[in-house]
């Protein structure tokens, strides 16, 4: 069911397994830019680690990821496609990260290191919840 509204596109599902490589990377760089002190780095990389976990989760699913230029359009995909029991949690994570991603992305101060590792903790588990309810045997 493609919902209404939302900008999106048909993607094969076996290749949500790229957007979960893209995703590990991009949380491998949050980690390392963490360690050197990069918060904006950090804080960009979970950001960027969570759609692509989003996306992997969609594609696998149903076969479509978010083309909308409203990153908030993630958020109502998951809300309306992805039935399982710790989704509203888990929508909380994605939802605190894309609430980030103008500010660290484009706006002119730079994010502190408290910030920055919020955003790790909530793309962390954000990612690893996503590995748990993806086909097993991955990453």
């Amino acid at each position: 069911m493609k919902p209404k509204g939302i900008r999106t596109t048909n993607i094969p599902k076996s290749d949500y397994l790229n957007y979960l490589k893209k995703a590990e990377e991009f949380l491998s760089t949050m980690q390392d830019s963490l360690i050197k002190g990069r918060w904006n780095s950090a804080g960009l990389n979970a950001i960027h680690s969570v759609i692509s976990a989003a996306d992997a989760v969609l594609v696998c699913f149903h076969g479509i990821r978010s083309t909308s230029p409203k990153h908030d359009d993630i958020i109502k995909l998951f809300s309306i496609l992805i039935k399982h029991k710790d989704i509203d949690r888990n929508i909380e994570h994605l939802r605190k990260l894309i609430a980030m991603k103008n500010v660290v992305e484009y706006e002119q101060r730079l994010i502190a290191q408290a910030e920055a590792i919020s955003l790790s903790k909530h793309a962390e588990r954000f990612f690893e919840w996503a590995k748990l309810i993806l086909p097993k045997g991955v990453t």
